[in-house]
């Protein structure tokens, strides 16, 4: 390793290092803070530089549907994570239980325990209510299809009874069909929308 790279290599450990505890960076994150510090580096140097502190130990990797993430190795109490599979969010925890399972384990598998950590995958709260209110939006457009379907055929039939010159007829049928019942159930779904991207 020449005297450049070594640099680098501290730089970004030092990135990873500073960070507040439970604040985990991708790759991405890293090359963008290293190009705001004036560093020279392109996105895969970063990912290679972080790969080689990882197999070292220096930074600890931790994987999830959002790609890989970096924390300082070392630093701090053991710990574990819950990491979000729709936005990412990862949030340390500590609970004597689950490293007593760690160690549990290893000796049943005849393995010296030195340390456990476990990721688990799940979504977040504000994700969870945001994939039910996802469902709730498209069971009522299905909903709001099949009565556009029925309202399509009213006005069809309206229609020729207007060319028919079936006037009062007609306007018993459009009076039977609540549209504003239609409109009712297009604002419900606008507001289920507006609550998604909040």
């Amino acid at each position: 390793m020449n005297k450049q790279q070594g640099q680098l290599q501290q730089t970004l450990e030092e990135f990873i290092h500073d960070l507040p505890r439970g604040i985990h960076l991708t790759a991405p994150e890293v090359y963008k803070r290293a190009k705001e510090n004036g560093l020279k580096v392109s996105l895969s140097t970063v990912y290679r530089t972080l790969n080689h502190l990882s197999e070292q130990g220096q930074v600890q990797a931790l994987s999830g549907e959002h790609g890989r993430r970096y924390e300082s190795a070392g630093v701090g109490h053991d710990h574990d994570h819950l990491i979000c599979l729709k936005c990412g969010l990862t949030i340390e925890f500590e609970d004597d239980l689950i490293g007593g399972f760690g160690r549990s384990v290893a000796e049943r598998k005849g393995y010296d325990y030195s340390n456990s950590r476990f990721d688990i995958l799940g979504l977040c709260p504000q994700c969870k209510v945001a994939k039910s209110v996802d469902r709730d939006v498209i069971n009522m457009l299905e909903s709001l299809s099949e009565q556009a379907s029925t309202l399509a055929q009213v006005c069809q039939q309206t229609i020729e009874l207007i060319e028919d010159q079936e006037i009062p007829n007609a306007k018993k049928l459009l009076t039977k069909t609540r549209i504003a019942d239609f409109q009712k159930e297009i604002d419900k779904i606008l507001a289920l929308m507006d609550e998604i991207q909040l």
